[in-house]
């Protein structure tokens, strides 16, 4: 057997990208890839299974070995079933236990208590010497409550603190409109960027509405999303670690490759922003290196994150972003003496009808200038790297003709002709 429950999350996001999402590798290869041990790895997907509707998980056989991955439709299920993977957590049998038995007492209680009073209230009502949880622990835990969950309230009428159940901040709301707060909260979870927090959000309050408002609920799905991404977050809580390294001034440094017996250290960074693309759902993490050149890598290629203080500290981060990222179409960097590329296409548009085509690609260069001959709309428009640009032409074949520069010419040139001899069209 195994424990339900581990510590850390940072196995559970390794084998999902390697084994769920991206890579499909079988239990051996993925423990020469990695510096976990063939029992480790199948105890972590084992839990991981635990977590994950069984629906979507699909099995394939390259000879002996089982290959896992995912197969989900946002459409038809527009709940990020990933976020489960985050319940893996520690807890013990008296964390449980202390944690419902504390708002029970405040519950019962209908007033502040202080330390000594929940623990002579815990002795003399619940046997609480059976468990041998001291009074740090316990103490450890209101801290917890009232801090990080914020379930809790702190007062110090005098020397003191004493601890209450947080008051009900939706009191206010009607019926109707805590029910319309839930389609809010339900809309938003997935809007530009799928959220744990969304998600955590949304349970929270159908528990509230249940067994606080005891209404009863059709909780359907009323929404669904075109394009809408699931795997990015499970690199969110990198994305609040980034966040918090920013905000707090912290340099980062994390190794480059999910293979960490050869991985390569990166140097200590600056972070800056991070990138979300909304057609893909990758993140990207812009940060600088201390001569200020850009570093920009994907945060699902990130492991083994560290932040810490430095005494070092790099002036002028909106310019050097502005100077490296301004003319990015993704996330390649413009660093050293490069210029970025001028690209220049034709838009044939013999229809009024199709004339929505140039609003559309208007709308989505962020610069340009484009002038009208006849039938064709000629744009021309600068990028840090034009290869960046290709998924985005393939998308408008028929209507886009590249006129320079000429490599990119001849990259679409060539895919085009490998689509045309896969139907059949050429030989």
């Amino acid at each position: 057997m195994f424990s339900d429950f581990i510590k850390h999350y940072d196995n559970i996001r390794d084998i999902l990208r390697n084994v769920f999402l991206y890579g499909c590798f079988s239990r051996e290869a993925l423990e020469g890839k990695t510096s976990l041990s063939s029992r480790k790895i199948s105890y972590e997907i084992r839990r991981i299974q635990q977590y994950l509707e069984k629906d979507f998980v699909k099995v394939d056989k390259d000879g002996r070995n089982k290959l896992l991955n995912l197969s989900y439709d946002p459409i038809s299920n527009p709940n990020n079933f990933l976020v489960n993977t985050y319940y893996n957590k520690s807890f013990t049998k008296a964390d449980l236990i202390l944690y419902f038995y504390i708002l029970l007492a405040l519950n019962f209680n209908e007033k502040p208590l202080c330390l000594n009073e929940l623990e002579d209230f815990l002795m003399i009502n619940e046997n609480f010497s059976l468990l041998n949880i001291s009074s740090k622990t316990i103490e450890r835990k209101l801290k917890e409550m009232s801090l990080e969950l914020g379930i809790l309230d702190v007062s110090k009428p005098k020397r003191s603190k004493c601890y209450e159940i947080s008051k009900d901040i939706l009191k206010d709301l009607e019926d109707f409109e805590v029910e319309h707060l839930l389609y809010i909260i339900d809309l938003y979870k997935n809007i530009a960027m799928p959220t744990v927090v969304g998600h955590y959000f949304s349970e929270t309050l159908k528990s509230y509405i249940d067994f606080e408002r005891n209404l009863k609920l059709d909780y359907k799905d009323i929404f669904q999303y075109k394009g809408l991404h699931f795997h990015p977050v499970i690199d969110e809580d990198l994305v609040w670690d980034i966040i918090k390294a920013i905000n707090n001034g912290h340099t980062i440094n994390y190794d480059s490759e999910i293979k960490r017996r050869n991985s390569r250290k990166i140097e200590e960074l600056f972070p800056y922003r991070i990138r979300y693309d909304l057609k893909y759902g990758r993140l990207y993490l812009i940060s600088f290196t201390t001569n200020g050149k850009c570093i920009n890598t994907r945060l699902d290629r990130i492991s083994n994150l560290k932040s810490k203080k430095s005494n070092k500290s790099l002036n002028f981060l909106d310019e050097l972003y502005e100077k490296t990222m301004n003319y990015s179409w993704s996330a390649v960097p413009l660093n050293g003496e490069r210029e970025p590329e001028n690209i220049n296409f034709s838009v044939i548009i013999k229809d009024t009808k199709d004339l929505y085509i140039i609003d559309k690609i208007k709308c989505e260069l962020k610069n340009y200038e484009v002038y009208k001959e006849n039938d064709l709309y000629i744009f021309s428009t600068k990028v840090n790297d034009g290869v960046e640009m290709i998924p985005w032409l393939r998308e408008y074949t028929g209507y886009i003709k590249v006129n320079s520069p000429t490599y990119l010419k001849r990259r679409l040139d060539k895919d085009l002709k490998e689509v045309l001899k896969n139907y059949g069209v050429i030989s």
